[in-house]
């Protein structure tokens, strides 16, 4: 409502600038009259419900533009109760007006009845306000000139007993949904997270923002079920003279220095660079359909893929979402530094480049904005990054009359190269002492937030060892302006080992030290430790590796090298559960499986990959996990090996898309659409007769399979077989022998139009079903047979009729007529014949049919007799 009001003020100021002269400054100054106007709304509303009150006079300040020049001063709103007393709203900061002469605030009546409001304006002399750094100021003639004092017209409010209800809101689907979500669904936004990968995770992939792999806003696979796949790079094994016995027969698979996958995803879009061989010759980008695997476009560039950003532009002219991909790019002379590309995230096209810049850590602003901090080691500064200001600083000006860091319209100029100190934010000096002692080496950002940016300086040992001498210094910086917020302190380690920090998660950061295997918490906002050491990791191999563990749901999950997934209480450290993946025999050095890196957490579940970034050999029977987030249980696994020394799983949508060594292909896990038949014989049957009902359920994925053929068609199989069947359809598996079908309920509405329960029965292996059923009563029957989904499959049904009929007459028994021989002259006999006797009774029906047979032997007779006579 607030953004509606706003853009109707922008369309009175565009008038307004327009009608105002623009001569020189007036003698004797002017005295401009206001109107004052008032709107609350809705009305009636119910007590306790807010009421929105929107006011604004007749004129925007004619100096302003965008946050610099003069605002309306002094706005005040008046409430008169139903009981007769009054008082002034409390305004705050919008006492003043924004840029188009408005302000807004909102209001709880408690009292049923009818309440008075009043706007009022003291009128001022205008000064010019804010001044431009450039020093212009936007129609000048004004100063000096007084505006006049005004006051709205009451406005009465309602207020009632009965509340008033909110436009119905679109359920939450629980079918199959697609992009783009119509803006009318509000709440689908619980669905529809994107994946900006802002963290660079090293040599690894880029995770959800910078505080790690956490996507609170999707759901997430309940299942192995493969959608589709895509290759990255020639993977699986070579062949031929390289043999099978895993040493050098295989192809290039675990990158972990030359990391191959790094999704993003925007607006149902997975954008990757193609990297089939070496990061050396990279082949471009891609962008995917996350739904379907079919590529939407190709980009051949050099450039090395950064991140994404969904920028909200919200300006009194513009207002909405845009799409971006950013890029490093080949910096050119005269160029020096790092540059910035920019790209359309809907073509791949190339917007323009940032020059001259530095490396950043990024997060991602409010508004979508990417904030990148960094430090100077020259001048020894913390520096803010902001990429919006810096492209609005480096538009053209005629959209707003001057160049400046807000503009009324987003417009980044193409093919421009925007230096980037355009869009430096803010610098402030770092801390070069504490207790009187030099810090060294200068602080440095170790991890940040969107509140806090934590620096740490540790020295350096011997041979450039992760291991710290005993003690290293941390400060807490505001990620908002700089300011110090605690510290410096020197913070006390057991020395000579290694120490880990994760990122910086809902205001905190995690420490593990290796040689003792125990995690330990701080607060973000004071440096202060909250608990730890943990109980120590139970296998010896926990030691040697340590990913960002994941902080959500109120607990701290941790992979564990010796094969083990650890979730922590986040506020005392206590250990909840641990889930291993067991004993591996003689398959792997380790005795176990070792757990590499949590790839993402999402909708209550842990995904976890297998494996060991070194070849050779890639040993089998790692898997990827899907763990119960609260109670640590196996949820689904299937066969895939970790590819990257990082996380390169990403997921949104309720698709999660990772990458599989075992044969360098990205895997696309969720539920698949369905299609289901039923079938019934297409004639009218007899009553009391027994019909066969068939059909089919099948998998409409659009996956290819290494079958040779689609997805698309093949059965639908029970979650408990799905495991081993997708091993089978995309995997090269065996296919199982013991898999099971889906469930399929069919119901019959007879003639009448009542229901009728035929049952529930399973398909088999093929996707087929067959059940009998006796219809009750004669006529047309509708057949519905319903694929209720699953935690791998959409929902599907289909509809069939048949027909039932009277029941059949008893069958008429025929009498088969008795052979008669060929025809014999006999004498005719003189004597006369002996009167025939009189039947008792009438002649029965089987005596009938012996005459009329006798009469059409007779009849035969005398025709072929004809026949000779003519002949003859």
């Amino acid at each position: 409502m607030l953004t509606a009001i706003a853009l109707i003020l922008t369309m009175t100021i565009a008038v307004t600038l327009v009608a105002l002269p623009a001569t020189n400054a007036h003698t004797p100054p002017l005295s401009i009259p206001t109107w004052a106007y008032l709107s609350v709304e809705p009305n009636p509303v119910g007590v306790g419900q807010v009421a929105y009150v929107n006011f604004w006079l007749d004129k925007a300040p004619p100096t302003a533009n965008a946050q610099y020049g003069d605002r309306w001063q002094g706005f005040k709103v008046t409430v008169t109760k139903p009981d007769g007393t009054k008082a002034d709203l409390p305004l705050g900061s919008h006492t003043t007006s924004d840029a188009v002469g408005g302000s807004y605030a909102t209001y709880t009546p408690t009292q049923i009845g009818t309440y008075t409001f009043q706007f009022s304006y003291p009128g001022q002399t205008l000064t010019a306000g804010i001044l431009n750094p450039s020093g212009s100021i936007t129609n000048p003639t004004f100063i000096g000139d007084y505006f006049e004092p005004s006051t709205s017209k009451a406005v009465t409010l309602t207020v009632q007993q009965e509340v008033i209800q909110y436009f119905p809101s679109t359920p939450l689907p629980t079918g199959y949904w697609q992009r783009p979500i119509n803006s009318e669904n509000l709440d689908w936004y619980t669905l529809g997270g994107n994946w900006l990968g802002l963290w660079q995770q090293g040599n690894g992939g880029s995770s959800y923002n910078a505080s790690g792999n956490f996507n609170p806003y999707t759901t997430a696979p309940n299942s192995a079920h493969i959608v589709w796949t895509k290759p990255l790079a020639p993977g699986g094994l070579i062949g031929g003279e390289f043999g099978g016995n895993e040493y050098g027969s295989s192809y290039y698979q675990t990158p972990q220095y030359e990391c191959k996958f790094r999704g993003i995803i925007i607006n149902g879009v997975l954008y990757y660079r193609s990297v089939p061989g070496s990061v050396a010759d990279a082949m471009g980008w891609v962008a995917v359909d996350l739904r379907t695997g079919q590529t939407i476009w190709t980009k051949n560039t050099t450039a090395s893929m950064l991140c994404g950003q969904t920028l909200s532009y919200v300006s009194p002219n513009q207002f909405g979402g845009l799409a971006y991909l950013w890029s490093t790019e080949t910096t050119v002379a005269p160029n020096t530094g790092t540059t910035f590309g920019m790209y359309d995230a809907m073509t791949g096209n190339w917007i323009l480049n940032i020059v001259n810049g530095t490396s950043v850590r990024l997060v991602e602003a409010d508004d979508g904005s990417l904030l990148g901090y960094y430090v100077n080691s020259t001048d020894r500064t913390l520096n803010m990054w902001n990429s919006t200001r810096c492209i609005l600083v480096g538009q053209a000006p005629q959209y707003y009359g001057i160049s400046t860091a807000e503009s009324w319209m987003w417009r980044p100029p193409l093919g421009a190269s925007i230096p980037f100190a355009y869009g430096k934010q803010w610098s402030v000096p770092l801390a070069t002492n504490i207790s009187g002692v030099t810090i060294d080496p200068l602080l440095s950002i170790n991890t940040l937030s969107s509140d806090v940016i934590l620096m740490t300086s540790i020295p350096a040992l011997v041979g450039g060892y992760s291991w710290q001498p005993g003690s290293k210094i941390i400060a807490g910086y505001s990620a908002k302006n700089g300011q110090l917020l605690w510290g410096p302190i020197n913070q006390t380690e057991t020395p000579w080992c290694r120490v880990t920090l994760s990122p910086a998660m809902q205001g905190m950061w995690f420490e593990f030290t290796h040689e003792t295997m125990t995690w330990s918490a701080y607060n973000l906002t004071t440096g202060q430790k909250l608990w730890g050491p943990t109980e120590p990791y139970p296998n010896a191999w926990g030691y040697y590796v340590c990913y960002p563990p994941i902080l959500a749901y109120g607990r701290l999950y941790a992979s564990d090298f010796g094969g083990y997934l650890h979730a922590y209480d986040a506020a005392t450290g206590k250990r909840l559960w641990s889930f291993s993946t067991g004993t591996s025999g003689y398959e792997t050095p380790y005795g176990d499986y070792p757990l590499l890196h949590i790839e993402c957490v999402a909708d209550g579940k842990v995904y976890i990959t297998g494996g060991h970034t070194y070849s050779p050999p890639l040993f089998r029977g790692s898997d990827l996990w899907c763990i119960n987030a609260t109670s640590g249980e196996v949820i689904w696994h299937i066969a895939n090996f970790v590819s990257a020394n990082q996380a390169t799983g990403v997921i949104a949508d309720g698709y999660l898309i990772n990458e599989n060594a075992y044969d360098n292909q990205i895997y696309a896990y969720g539920r698949g659409q369905t299609t289901t038949t039923v079938s019934a014989p297409q004639t009218t049957l007899p009553s009391d007769t027994s019909v066969l009902i068939t059909g089919t359920v099948t998998d409409q994925s659009p996956g290819q399979t290494c079958l040779g053929i689609p997805a698309a068609g093949t059965p639908a199989i029970s979650d408990d077989s799905m495991t081993a069947w997708m091993e089978y359809l995309y995997m090269q598996q065996p296919k199982p022998t013991n898999a099971t079908g889906v469930r399929v309920h069919l119901t019959a509405f007879d003639p009448n139009g009542n229901s009728q329960d035929i049952g529930t029965t399973i398909t088999d292996t093929n996707g087929k079903y067959g059940i009998t059923w006796n219809p009750p009563i004669e006529g047309t029957y509708h057949i519905t047979a319903t694929f209720e989904g699953s935690e791998s499959y959409y929902s599907s049904e289909d509809t069939t009729y048949f027909a039932v009929g009277s029941a059949a007459a008893s069958p008429v028994p025929t009498a088969t007529p008795t052979p008669t021989a060929a025809p014999t002259v006999t004498p005719v006999p003189t004597a006369s014949p002996s009167p025939a006797p009189q039947p008792e009774a009438g002649p029965s029906t089987d005596m009938y049919i012996i005459a009329a047979a006798a009469v059409i032997i007779i009849a035969v007779v005398a025709v072929a007799a004809l026949v000779l006579r003519k002949r003859k």
